[in-house]
């Protein structure tokens, strides 16, 4: 339950490099994976998929849908 807490906090690569550290110096055990991600403070990267400034999707399939549409009609009209 620990780690699984330690993933939904800190992220699972940031998690899998602590694990992974762990084996490296034969240490594997909850404690050091808790302190080791607790210390390292490595930003987390990753995709938001909310934001003020990402316009809802039914936005971008309108507009794409409005330029096909527009092609259609030309390519019809020559």
């Amino acid at each position: 339950m620990g780690v699984l807490a330690l993933a939904k906090r800190h992220g699972v690569p940031r998690l899998e490099d602590a694990c992974a550290a762990a084996l490296e110096l034969k240490v594997p055990t909850y404690r050091f994976v808790k302190r080791y991600v607790d210390r390292t403070n490595a930003p987390e990267l990753g995709l938001k998929q909310t934001d003020r400034l990402i316009r809802e999707l039914e936005h971008y399939r309108d507009v794409v849908r409005r330029i096909t549409q527009k092609e259609d009609t030309d390519h019809e009209s020559h």
